[in-house]
C-alpha cells in the first residue's frame, strides 16, 4: 500500500486587475469595433475589443479627466 502524502493547500487565487462589465452600444459602434480588432488580429496584433476599448481611453485619457475635473467643482 502507498504511503499518503498530504495534500497541499491550493494556491490562492491572484488578484484581479480587471473588470468584466456588459455596456450598451449602436450597433454601427459595436460592428466597427469589432471589425477593426479583427483586421488588427489579422495583422498580428491582439484581437480584442476591450484592448482596443483600453487603448482609445488610455489615448483621451487627460481629456477624460479634464472633463471630470470641471465637472466636480
Amino acid at each position: 500500500m502507498a504511503k499518503q502524502q498530504p495534500r497541499r493547500p491550493a494556491p490562492a487565487p491572484p488578484a484581479r486587475t480587471h473588470r468584466t462589465t456588459g455596456i450598451n452600444l449602436p450597433i454601427e459602434t459595436w460592428e466597427l469595433l469589432r471589425r477593426v480588432s479583427f483586421e488588427r488580429s489579422r495583422a498580428g496584433k491582439k484581437g480584442s475589443v476591450s484592448a482596443l476599448l483600453v487603448e482609445l481611453v488610455d489615448r483621451h485619457k487627460k481629456e477624460l479627466q479634464k472633463e471630470l475635473a470641471s465637472a466636480s467643482r
